[in-house]
C-alpha cells in the first residue's frame, strides 16, 4: 500500500476544516412526507398500476375508481386481479386499491423466512395506508384474510371489515388441534410447507396451481395467472407465508386478535379447505359481527360471485 504524501495530509486536514460545523449540529431534517399517488382517485373504467414504498419493501398496486378507500387483499396463489371483477362493479362509488402484497408477482420478495411473519405482513398494509390515506374498509380473502384480521385488531386507520373465506387465527387454531374434519382439510399444509414444493407446483405449466382453482378461471385470467406465477420466486414467496405463521400444523398465534370495528364475514359454504365451522365462536373475538352464509359458493366466492361479493360490500360501507 502506497503511503500518505504530505501534500495530501494537508489536503485531508483542509477538507476536513471546511466540514466541521461552527455550533452544535442541525437536528434530524424533517420526514419526507409521503405522497398519495392517487389522491384524485383513479380510472374508473380500468385499474391504474404503481410500485408503492411501503417500509420495508416496495409493492405493486392496483386502484380503480374514486370516493371512500377499499383496500383488497388477496390469498395463496393469487395477486391484484382476484378481484378484477369485484373492483369493476365498487369503481363508481370507491377508489378501490389492491396490492401484489410481499412475495407475489412483481412485488418485492424478501429471502428471509421470518420477513414473511403475519406481523410483517400487516406492516406492509399500515405502511400502504400511510401513503394512500385512511380510514379505509380492508377487504381480505384466505391469506388476505389473516392479513386483515390482524389489522383490524392493531391498525387505527382500518375502520371496517370484509372477511371472506379466511379463518380467525385464534379460531383456527382451535380447529386445527381439535377438530379432525378441519385437521383433514387442512392436510395440504404439509406440502405447502415442505422443501422444494415451489418447483412442483411451477412444473407442467403450473397445473398444480391451475389444478387449485378447480375451473373457475377463464383462460385469459389464466395467461395473467401464469405470468404472476412465472416471476422469479414468486411461487416461493406465496408458500412462505405457510412456512413462517405455522409450526407443527398450527398457526404461530400468542395472543388474542379482538377486533372492535365493523366486521362482515362472508363465507362460500362449499369451501372445502377452510370449513364454514370457522364463523362459530367468533363472537368471543369480533364485538359487532355480521355473518353471511354464501350457499352454492366455494372459497373462490370473489370469482364465482363477483355481483353478490360487490354488493355485499357497498351494503355494508355506511
Amino acid at each position: 500500500m502506497r503511503p500518505f504524501t504530505p501534500r495530501f495530509v494537508l489536503l485531508l486536514l483542509w477538507v476536513s476544516l471546511l466540514g466541521c460545523p461552527s455550533g452544535d449540529p442541525d437536528p434530524d431534517p424533517d420526514p419526507i412526507p409521503t405522497v398519495d399517488p392517487w389522491a384524485d382517485g383513479c380510472s374508473a373504467e380500468e385499474p391504474e398500476f404503481r410500485m408503492i414504498d411501503v417500509g420495508e419493501v416496495s409493492l405493486h398496486v392496483a386502484c380503480q375508481g374514486t370516493g371512500p378507500t377499499i383496500v383488497m387483499l388477496h390469498g395463496f396463489p393469487e395477486f391484484w386481479m382476484g378481484w378484477n371483477q369485484v373492483m369493476d362493479l365498487l369503481s363508481d362509488r370507491y377508489r378501490v386499491i389492491a396490492p401484489d402484497q410481499r412475495g407475489y408477482n412483481t412485488s418485492d420478495k424478501p429471502f428471509l423466512l421470518e420477513e414473511y411473519e403475519l406481523d410483517r405482513l400487516v406492516g406492509d398494509l399500515g405502511g400502504l395506508i400511510d401513503v394512500v390515506g385512511g380510514p379505509v374498509t380492508v377487504v381480505g380473502h384466505d391469506w388476505g384474510g389473516a392479513v386483515a384480521w390482524a389489522a383490524g385488531a392493531d391498525l387505527p386507520s382500518v375502520d371496517r371489515l370484509v372477511i371472506m373465506n379466511a379463518p380467525h387465527m385464534n379460531v383456527f387454531a382451535d380447529l386445527l388441534a381439535n377438530d379432525e374434519e378441519q385437521q383433514d382439510a387442512f392436510s395440504y399444509l404439509n406440502l405447502f410447507v415442505a422443501e422444494g414444493t415451489e418447483d412442483l407446483m411451477v412444473a407442467n405449466d403450473f397445473a398444480l396451481l391451475v389444478q387449485s382453482f378447480d375451473g373457475v378461471l377463464t383462460e385469459d385470467e389464466l395467461v395473467h395467472y401464469k405470468t404472476a406465477w412465472g416471476q422469479k420466486r414468486a411461487v416461493e414467496g406465496g408458500l412462505n407465508w405457510y412456512r413462517a405463521n405455522f409450526t407443527d400444523g398450527l398457526p404461530n398465534v400468542d395472543r388474542d386478535l379482538n377486533v372492535d370495528i365493523p366486521t362482515l364475514v362472508m363465507w362460500g359454504m362449499d369451501d372445502t379447505a377452510l370449513l364454514p365451522k370457522n364463523m362459530d365462536g367468533l363472537d368471543a373475538y369480533v364485538s359487532d359481527l355480521t355473518l353471511e352464509e354464501v350457499e352454492g359458493a366455494t372459497h373462490w366466492i370473489a370469482h364465482e360471485v363477483p355481483g353478490r361479493v360487490a354488493d355485499s360490500i357497498a351494503a355494508f360501507i355506511p
